[in-house]
Parts: C-alpha cells; sequence; structure tokens
C-alpha cells in the first residue's frame, strides 16, 4: 500500500524530533491545498528558536525528505510544519500588523516602514497588503535590514 504525502511527512517529522528527544503529538491536515503538519511539544523553545529559525530549517528538512521519498519536488507554499501552532499565531500577527499599519496609511496618506523581517514574514505582509484596496507593499534594504514598506498608491 501506498502511503499518502501527508502520512509520509508525519512519519519523517515523528522520527526527527525523536532523534532529538522530544515526545510530541502530530496532528496532519490539508488546508487550501497545502500540507499542515503541527507538532504539540512540550518545552518547544529550543525546536523553535529563535524567530522561528530553528522551525524553518526543520520545515525546509522535512519538504526535502518528503521530495525525496514521493519523487517529486514539494512546493515550500504548499507545506507548513508547524510546533504548538507557532506558525499560525505568527501568521495571524502578521494579518492584524498588516491590517492595523495600512489602516494607519490610509488614514495619514504616508508611507509606513515595518521592523525588518525574514522573507517569509515578509511575504506573508505582501499577500495581506493584495486583499487592501488603497494601499501597496514593497521590500526595502539588504540582507538582516530588509523590510516592508506600505504606502499609499
Amino acid at each position: 500500500m501506498v502511503m499518502d504525502k501527508t502520512q509520509i511527512a508525519k512519519n519523517f517529522a515523528s522520527e526527527i524530533l525523536g532523534f532529538m528527544g522530544a515526545e510530541a503529538e502530530i496532528k496532519t491536515g490539508i488546508a487550501d491545498g497545502r500540507i499542515e503538519i503541527n507538532a504539540s511539544v512540550k518545552d518547544a523553545g529550543f525546536l523553535i528558536g529563535r524567530d522561528g529559525e530553528h522551525l524553518k530549517a526543520f520545515q525546509h528538512i522535512l519538504a526535502l525528505m518528503l521530495s525525496k521519498k514521493i519523487n517529486e519536488p514539494v512546493n515550500p507554499a504548499n507545506f507548513i510544519f508547524d510546533i504548538n501552532n507557532y506558525q499560525k499565531e505568527r501568521e495571524d500577527y502578521l494579518a492584524a500588523l498588516t491590517k492595523n499599519t495600512a489602516q494607519q496609511v490610509l488614514e495619514d496618506k504616508k508611507p509606513r516602514e515595518l521592523s525588518p523581517m525574514s522573507a517569509f514574514d515578509r511575504r506573508i505582509i505582501h499577500l495581506n497588503v493584495e486583499k487592501i484596496a488603497g494601499v501597496k507593499s514593497e521590500s526595502i534594504g539588504e540582507g538582516e535590514e530588509r523590510r516592508v514598506v506600505i504606502k499609499p498608491e
């Protein structure tokens, strides 16, 4: 019997977390066409890392492992590995930040510069800005100082 992609990814996640000595309850699902895996782990700080850096690395490794196992590329936009809903909560926070910042831009007609953030976080901001009439966004800066500016259209 051939396992589906979600089950394969869940098995890999369980294996990696097990190697790290982390006991996890892992839930899987498919939402908006993307595979979602969420591991519930006690003391998850070391697995998530500063600003989710370790979590992003785990997600990348799992996507590569899954691609190799199923012999087809896994689009990073269609695969989410999360620990204790960290990424989901981060996406919700960034959506709220975008909405609040866009509202300020619409009220005073002046651009607003956000703090430097990762490419993943900037992408979420840009996607949320696209949903708001009257504003647009662009990324400025280099490297670790790269940030999003939200401005009137």
